[in-house]
């Protein structure tokens, strides 16, 4: 956009909220400032393309995240979303990413349509660069913000990083991430380490507190009782989960019957052994309460 030839008086007429949104959209589009929103959802656009070998138009869907801060329609094409391709995802991520909270950096503008074009990876060379400058270190803490959450698996980012993460990266304990998370929360995170070769960092959620088996032989001594609720069930082997978030692997009693115990029930266990190694409880069984 040429702010040269920008027509200030229609500006005249807007609301004070108004005003301060195009202002801000503005600043941006002109010195590359960048703009927080959050994603309502997807849209989808048929564009015509010319393939540079042959010189032949074909018609092509493209997809962009859209935000509305308060009446500009703020569209970030997909292309413009990740880093690199690299680090891109399909289709279905970007389905699941209403919510989710993101930077960006608006490139082009349509008064009359009320509409902008906005890019992420932009914002995210500055993030990038901020990280850099100061010299973030492994075992700091920091915070990421959930773009996608799936059952076993959610997108995160921290400082201009997208990280798949998957559940023993997130939780201690066994569990369908969508019952903790949504797009669009922020969460603290321990920086795992960067690859500067690659350009690549890491970080965990679940680091920021301690393993719950940590004093486990004090909380939940062999043969004591605990009440405890079933979380899953594998080869035989049911997982209960104890008051203090320890996951524990359990066995039944005799005469008791699989098919009379379903994931959610309360049961009472008793504890049996440790494993230090896989930091894991072991317990059986005794009744349901």
């Amino acid at each position: 956009m040429d702010f040269r030839q920008l027509d200030v008086t229609w500006d005249r007429g807007l609301s004070e909220a108004q005003k301060k949104e195009w202002n801000a959209i503005y600043a941006s589009c002109r010195s590359g400032s960048i703009l927080t929103g959050k994603i309502t959802g997807m849209d989808s656009n048929v564009v015509s393309l010319t393939d540079p070998e042959n010189g032949r138009q074909f018609d092509r869907e493209v997809f962009s995240l859209v935000v509305i801060d308060y009446r500009v329609k703020v569209l970030i094409p997909e292309r413009e979303i990740w880093f690199d391709e690299k680090s891109s995802q399909p289709t279905h991520v970007l389905r699941s990413m209403g919510g989710a909270v993101m930077d960006y950096v608006v490139t082009d503008i349509d008064k009359e349509e009320e509409c902008c074009v906005a890019s992420r990876r932009q914002a995210m060379r500055y993030r990038r660069y901020t990280f850099q400058r100061d010299q973030v270190q492994a075992g700091d803490k920091a915070t990421a913000r959930i773009l996608a959450v799936g059952y076993s698996h959610i997108l995160a980012e921290c400082y201009g990083y997208d990280m798949t993460l998957s559940m023993k990266d997130v939780s201690y304990t066994v569990m369908d991430l969508h019952e903790r998370y949504r797009p669009g929360d922020e969460c603290p995170v321990v920086i795992k380490g960067y690859d500067k070769e690659r350009d690549q960092l890491a970080f965990s959620l679940k680091e920021v507190e301690p393993h719950p088996f940590e004093g486990v032989e004090i909380r939940h001594p062999i043969g004591s009782r605990r009440a405890s609720f079933i979380t899953g069930k594998y080869k035989g082997g049911v997982f209960c989960r104890l008051d203090d978030n320890m996951d524990c692997l359990c066995t039944y009693s005799a005469g008791q019957c699989d098919e009379d115990f379903h994931v959610g029930d309360p049961v009472m266990v008793v504890i049996s052994k440790y494993s230090y190694e896989k930091k894991l409880v072991y317990a059986k069984i005794i009744a349901k309460w």
